[in-house]
C-alpha cells in the first residue's frame, strides 16, 4: 500500500489540521544559541505578526520559515517562497503565507510596498544583513525593518553553535537515502568536522555528510569518507604543530577536561557537552591521559 506524503484535506478536515498530521520541519539543536532560536520560533507561532529572520546563507532561515508555516500557517496550504532576482525586481502580490528570502536584494521603493501586498496573509522576511549595520542601514528600508520585526530572530552561524554539529550531522544522515544502516560518526571524523570553519554553514554540512554517506561502506561515517578538502586541512593543521606545541596542547587539554569534570561534578555526559566533544571522545581522552 502506498502512503501519500501529504494528507489531502477532507470535507471535515481543515487544511491546518491536515498539515499538522504530516512530519514537521524542525530547527535542530541543543546549544544555548539553538535554544534561543527555538524559544523565539515558539513565540512567533503563537502570533500573527511579521517575522524578521537575520542570518547568513545556509544557517537555516528557510527551515524556520517552514516551521512557522507548518505550525502557524492557518489555512494557507503552502509556503510561498519569494526569491528576489536582481535590483529591478517588482512584486505583484504575496500569498497567504510568504517567505521573502533576501529583503536586501529588493529595491527600497519595493520594500516600502510590502505592507500593502500582504493583505490578510502573513509574511516572514529574511535578510543576511543586521539592520543596525552600516550596510543594513543602506539596503534595508527602516520602516519595513520596524514593521517586519514583530518577532526578530537572529539565526546563528554553525560556528556559533558548533556543539550542535553531531546532532545536525546525524539528522542529515537520517534524511539521506542509503543502502546500509549508519549509527554514528567516528571520533576522528567528528573532530575533523568540528575543526572546520563552515563558511556556508549548515548547507555545507549537508553537502559534506551526503558525500560521506555515499562514499562510505561501514556502519559509521569514517574520516576517510569525508571530502578531501576537510581531510587535507586536518592533516596540515596537525603537521603545523611543533612537538613542544603539541605537548603544551596536551597539557591544556588535560586541564580543560579536569575543569569540566569538576564543574559537572563528575557527570561525564555533561562534561563532554561543556567541552563540545562527543561522549566517546571524552572517554578515549580520559583513558589516554590516565584521568579515569
Amino acid at each position: 500500500m502506498q502512503v501519500a506524503d501529504h494528507f489531502a484535506p477532507s470535507f471535515t478536515d481543515s487544511i491546518a489540521e491536515a498539515r499538522l498530521r504530516t512530519p514537521p520541519p524542525c530547527f535542530v539543536g541543543h546549544s544555548p544559541a539553538a535554544r534561543r532560536v527555538q524559544a523565539l520560533i515558539h513565540r512567533a507561532v503563537r502570533t500573527n505578526l511579521p517575522v524578521l529572520l537575520t542570518g547568513a546563507t545556509g544557517t537555516g532561515r528557510e527551515t524556520i520559515a517552514r516551521v512557522l508555516h507548518h505550525f502557524g500557517g492557518g489555512e494557507a496550504s503552502a509556503l510561498e517562497v519569494v526569491r528576489i532576482k536582481g535590483q529591478q525586481s517588482r512584486l505583484v502580490s504575496l500569498g497567504g503565507f510568504t517567505y521573502l528570502a533576501d529583503l536586501e536584494d529588493l529595491p527600497l521603493d519595493e520594500q516600502a510596498r510590502l505592507p500593502t501586498l500582504t493583505g490578510l496573509g502573513r509574511i516572514v522576511i529574511g535578510t543576511q544583513l543586521r539592520p543596525e549595520s552600516d550596510e543594513g542601514r543602506a539596503r534595508l528600508h527602516p520602516q519595513i525593518v520596524r514593521w517586519g520585526s514583530g518577532v526578530r530572530i537572529d539565526v546563528p552561524s554553525l560556528g556559533e553553535r558548533i556543539e550542535d554539529l553531531e546532532l545536525l550531522a546525524m539528522d542529515i544522515v537520517r534524511r539521506t537515502p542509503t543502502r546500509r544502516p549508519i549509527g554514528g560518526i567516528a571520533d576522528n571524523a567528528l573532530d575533523c568536522l568540528r575543526g572546520y570553519p563552515w563558511p556556508a554553514n549548515v548547507d555545507e554540512l549537508e553537502d559534506v555528510i551526503t558525500h560521506a554517506v555515499a562514499a562510505g561502506s561501514s556502519e559509521q561515517i569514517e574520516l576517510r569518507d569525508l571530502p578531501a578538502k576537510l581531510r587535507v586541512r586536518d592533516v596540515h593543521q596537525a603537521r603545523a604543530e611543533s612537538p613542544e606545541r603539541q605537548l603544551c596542547l596536551e597539557e591544556a587539554e588535560k586541564q580543560a577536561i579536569r575543569r569540566a569534570l569538576n564543574y559537572a561534578r563528575g557527570n561525564k555526559r555533561k562534561a563532554a557537552r561543556l567541552l563540545h566533544i562527543g561522549k566517546t571522545t571524552l572517554y578515549r581522552k580520559l583513558k589516554q591521559y590516565d584521568l579515569e
